[in-house]
């Protein structure tokens, strides 16, 4: 019950604020050069941005004794992404715990980094390196961290944007200028994978798959993806057959946004679900504000 009155408090907050704040029609700056009317140290260069805000799920998890537990997680998080050319980007999470961290599971990350060139545009190429391993400050020595590079993938995927889906069949209406489909085939691949002990398991385990999300009107969008493991023994239990989410995003500097999303463990009916006491409420909700220095 608790979590699901934070759900809907949070899910209120970006109505309330966002409307005082900037207005109905009024787009707001995009960075801090245009708020301080500056170009010193930096400002107006869109160079670092990202969002900050407050981070809320639900971990239900079996301990090493074979218990069932509930964990909640409530955390600061801070979105770091760094430009220094073109599109390409170091992008970086961190998660402040709000939460005693004596009790919580040790595969939780601390932090996430990628490195990447991240093209937003219609039939467009991104590629690049991505670690959401359970990276851990202060219980990560050497060895493991090496072992999270390696268990880590590379990706390709292809960007199709359509901005006016309703001139498409099969595709769902245009409803303001902030609609859109957007579809990204992808493939990844891991230079090393581990089993579900967390030992090595074997070299170069490949992902492929893709992910739809139909921004509906006012940056508000559904979102859902799709993964298939070419061999079957390198899907952990935790690797989902697919994903979904809804939320919130407008890109631009100073703008109120959530989002909740469900990234692990989730099955189709015809296969097994090894985590059976994975569900909804153990997805993610995301309160933030961006930024753009």
């Amino acid at each position: 019950m608790r979590l699901w009155l934070t759900f809907a408090a949070l899910w209120l907050l970006p109505f309330q604020f966002d409307g005082q704040i900037h207005g109905q029609n009024d787009s707001g700056p995009e960075n801090f050069g245009e708020v301080f009317q500056s170009e010193r140290f930096l400002l107006g260069k869109n160079i670092f941005k990202g969002d900050v805000g407050y981070s809320a799920s639900q971990i239900s998890f079996r301990d090493q004794s074979g218990d069932f537990r509930e964990f909640f997680r409530h955390t600061l998080k801070f979105n770091l992404n760094i430009n220094p050319w073109r599109d390409l980007y170091f992008k970086n999470t961190f998660f402040i715990p709000l939460h005693s961290i004596s009790d919580k599971p040790h595969w939780i990350s601390d932090y996430y980094f990628s490195l990447g060139y991240y093209n937003w545009r219609n039939h467009s190429f991104s590629f690049g390196y991505e670690n959401y391993q359970p990276n851990n400050f202060d219980q990560l020595s050497p060895n493991d961290f090496w072992s999270n590079i390696k268990r880590s993938y590379f990706f390709l995927d292809y960007n199709l944007t359509f901005e006016n889906p309703h001139g498409y069949k099969f595709f769902p209406p245009t409803l303001d200028e902030t609609s859109r489909v957007i579809i990204k085939p992808t493939f990844k691949i891991h230079p090393e994978y581990q089993d579900a002990e967390n030992e090595f398991a074997g070299h170069l385990k490949v992902v492929l798959g893709g992910s739809v999300r139909y921004v509906i009107l006012r940056n508000f969008y559904i979102e859902a993806s799709a993964w298939y493991y070419p061999d079957k023994k390198t899907k952990l239990p935790w690797d989902p057959d697919f994903t979904y989410g809804f939320g919130r995003f407008d890109w631009r500097a100073f703008k109120f946004n959530f989002s909740y999303g469900n990234y692990i463990a989730n099955r189709f009916p015809w296969n097994e679900k090894e985590l059976d006491h994975h569900g909804f409420l153990n997805g993610e909700l995301y309160l933030n504000m961006t930024y753009s220095w």
